[in-house]
């Protein structure tokens, strides 16, 4: 089977170390030696399904993306993307495109408009309509419908373009264009990040890229907090259109997502 480049491909393979190019080479190399049924049969896990016929080849620390085709001239794979996985920097923190530690406008401590202990609207405490306790329609408890235990297709076990160990777009170890947004604590440390599933949910992954749970649309204000088991956590309150606070189950406020 012959193989087909994007300029994508060819860009980011330019950019790549010695060792990367090397083993991308190799996996070429068995792609005009199989058949598309041997090609993914024959390597053992190496080649995993993403949905949608996009694949992702597993080659060293390095993932190539691909999808197949025919045309006149036979089977082809067609080589969509190639990303690998780099070293952290010095700084603890992923790039983040709307940074609470640089941007005083998204820092609750330095913005009394998006801190709940000077504007009452924000805080659960004293506007019931954003305190589950008080408003059914935000308890999962109570309304089914941002409940997410029994929707897989949000579900990044079995829905593997939702996973960042999977997909690199939504991965910030090996996207570095990835720039949240990301829940932040008390001290505006990042403790994980955003991926949107769809309209509704948004998948919580740690750092490290493992799944921690979801954030489900209640409206345009309420998102309710998942862990990875479906339990109940807390919720959120959107801010302004940057800034949203991040509340536990006591309605104590417990961080921020920007």
């Amino acid at each position: 089977m012959r193989y087909l480049v994007s300029p994508e491909f060819s860009r980011k393979l330019a950019a790549l170390g010695p060792v990367d190019i090397r083993s991308v080479s190799a996996f070429l190399q068995s792609i005009d030696t199989y058949s598309k049924t041997e090609l993914l049969e024959g390597t053992r896990g190496t080649v995993s399904p993403l949905g949608e016929g996009v694949y992702v080849a597993r080659v060293g620390k390095a993932r190539v993306y691909l999808t197949f085709g025919n045309d006149a001239d036979g089977e082809y794979a067609l080589l969509l993307d190639v990303t690998t996985e780099q070293a952290r920097s010095a700084s603890p923190d992923f790039f983040a495109s709307k940074n609470p530690k640089t941007n005083a406008a998204l820092n609750p401590r330095m913005n009394p408009e998006i801190n709940p202990r000077t504007n009452a609207n924000l805080n659960p405490r004293l506007n019931a309509n954003i305190n589950p306790r008080f408003n059914a329609n935000i308890n999962p408890r109570f309304n089914a419908s941002i409940n997410p235990r029994f929707n897989a297709s949000i579900n990044p076990r079995f829905n593997a373009s939702l996973n960042p160990a999977f997909n690199s777009s939504i991965n910030p170890r090996t996207n570095w264009a990835f720039g949240g947004p990301y829940l932040y604590n008390s001290n505006l440390q990042q403790e994980a990040y955003l991926v949107r599933a769809n309209e509704d949910t948004e998948l919580m992954f740690d750092l490290g890229g493992n799944h921690v749970g979801e954030l489900v649309r209640v409206d345009d204000d309420v998102r309710v907090q998942f862990n990875a088991d479906n339990e109940w956590q807390g919720y959120v309150v959107r801010a302004n259109n940057d800034v949203s606070l991040r509340y536990n189950m006591d309605g104590e406020w417990i961080g921020i997502i920007a």
